[in-house]
């Protein structure tokens, strides 16, 4: 699960469900006062995917009850719909639709979902869109400095000290292998395969991804996380340690200006202001 399942109210409900819409690249917003013909309504949150030809529009309704949602609510947001100009509708809550309301939304352009059942809809487009650019480019500043072929690092490493040397040598034993697996999750996302077989998968478990796949790419790292964007936090916090341990021995990154020094020439000055 990309987020805990179970929001302690509905306005974290409301914020958990727009940001997870942002995330996979839609224009969402919440709390959203729109006209219809029976007066203003406002709509829990309201998304538009403008990449799409048509710019289709999401209306979400969010109800954080400790019940199941009757078909009189459904009836009422069908409404809303229509009213809108919706093409398609969430009912997202907690424990789903009641039986009733389940048969009326279907052949509709309404989905009754639990916060879980969304987030598993939308994992994969989340992880494509969101997680592996977001860990691949951290990566990628970090990858500078650990890569096997860098002649700017390797100039700059000629400048250091024998004492940032070592240093330099022991964090690179470190980061390596982790920095380099994790930026390959950017070549991932464009590779045609991944895009025509894994983002039809079924959405991966945390626990097998920490367990197979960043045991491998970070052995000696303990990953304390029970959420995709817990873990998604950890993995940037890793990696913005690492290169800001790298820039503190080269005076900032690798891929900057180094900062000008001002070196005393002999000789009468110079005076830029002068023509």
């Amino acid at each position: 699960m990309i987020d805990h399942p179970l929001p302690d109210d509905w306005k974290e409900l409301q914020s958990g469900v727009q940001r997870l819409l942002r995330n996979i690249g839609l224009d969402a917003e919440k709390e959203v006062e729109v006209e219809t013909p029976r007066g203003k309504v406002e709509l829990d949150v309201f998304a538009v995917d403008v990449r799409s030809v048509d710019k289709i529009r999401y209306v979400v309704e969010c109800k954080n009850w400790n019940a199941s949602i009757p078909q009189s609510v459904v009836h009422a947001f069908t409404t809303v719909m229509h009213e809108t100009g919706g093409n398609i509708g969430f009912i997202v809550s907690k424990h789903g639709l009641q039986s009733g309301a389940e048969r009326y939304t279907q052949n509709t352009n309404i989905i009754g979902l639990t916060y879980l059942e969304l987030q598993q809809r939308y994992f994969n487009v989340w992880w494509e869109r969101y997680f592996c650019p977001l860990v691949g480019d951290t990566a990628d500043r970090v990858l500078e400095y650990v890569e096997p072929f860098s002649p700017t690092r390797d100039e700059r490493y000629a400048h250091l000290s024998e004492e940032d040397r070592r240093e330099f040598d022991r964090l690179r034993q470190i980061y390596e292998l982790p920095v380099c697996a994790f930026s390959m999750l950017n070549v991932r996302t464009l590779s045609p395969s991944f895009k025509k077989n894994e983002l039809t998968a079924a959405p991966m478990s945390l626990d097998a991804y920490v367990r197979n796949s960043l045991a491998n790419a970070a052995p000696n790292v303990t990953w304390e996380c029970t959420t995709f964007r817990e873990l998604l936090d950890d993995i940037l916090h890793f990696l913005s340690d690492a290169e800001r341990q790298f820039n503190a021995l080269f005076g900032g990154h690798i891929a900057e200006p180094e900062p000008f020094t001002d070196v005393s020439l002999d000789g009468p000055s110079l005076d830029l202001n002068e023509r």
